[in-house]
């Protein structure tokens, strides 16, 4: 019987194989506080979501969906932010308000990613939240290689219902988080890359004990 073996290639083909993924291998998350404008314009942003949409998704469901927050609204946004944040923390200081309402007012694009899953479908709700996710990292792998910064930050405010409520989050959906994405302004530190091998292991077969310690 034959079996699948892992087949070497030389340095060369290593390198070229490197350089067409580097957007990926390089990508990370940059904070709000790095960015500014322009961010990404509406011709631009359509080809972020564009991106976003080619996400393995079972069963074509597409449970996800993306808020944008036009500079015309985040004044709004800010207070709403500020309120959730005194409900959370009634002690709040005037530095923690102020800090709330930055994170609606810093970001020169700023999108709400809602997780808006089909209940009445054979997909298993898990499979769709996956499938939120690949879309949730196409679209920010798409800002990276179009040169912008991009972070999706999520925190307590996600689960206030006063202000999902407030944003037209529906009682069957989640908002997952706030995605910010600008020029960058300051490089972030060089992000710590873990090894493949903390994450890949390979199959030893049924037989096997599972339980034994590794030598």
């Amino acid at each position: 019987m034959n079996h699948p073996t892992t087949t070497r290639i030389d340095n060369d083909d290593l390198a070229a194989r490197e350089q067409a993924v580097r957007a990926l291998l390089t990508r990370r998350s940059v904070s709000p506080k790095r960015l500014v404008a322009p961010g990404p314009d509406l011709q631009t942003l359509d080809l972020l979501l564009q991106a976003a949409l080619t996400a393995p998704d079972h069963g074509g469901l597409r449970p996800w969906r993306v808020v944008e927050f036009r500079a015309e609204h985040r004044a709004e946004l800010a207070t709403l932010f500020e309120q959730e944040k005194l409900r959370r923390d009634p002690l709040a200081t005037t530095v923690d308000l102020l800090r709330a309402r930055d994170h609606a007012l810093m970001p020169p694009v700023l999108l709400g990613f809602i997780v808006a899953p089909h209940a009445r479908t054979k997909i298993p709700l898990r499979e769709q939240w996956l499938s939120a996710g690949a879309a949730l990292g196409n679209l920010l792998n798409a800002a990276h290689q179009l040169g912008y910064g991009a972070i999706m930050l999520s925190g307590e405010r996600c689960f206030d219902p006063q202000l999902t409520g407030a944003l037209g989050v529906k009682a069957d959906e989640q908002l997952a988080g706030f995605v910010s994405i600008g020029t960058v302004a300051k490089a972030p530190p060089e992000a710590h890359r873990p090894l493949a091998q903390t994450v890949w292991s390979c199959w030893p077969g049924a037989a096997s004990d599972h339980s034994a310690p590794k030598a």
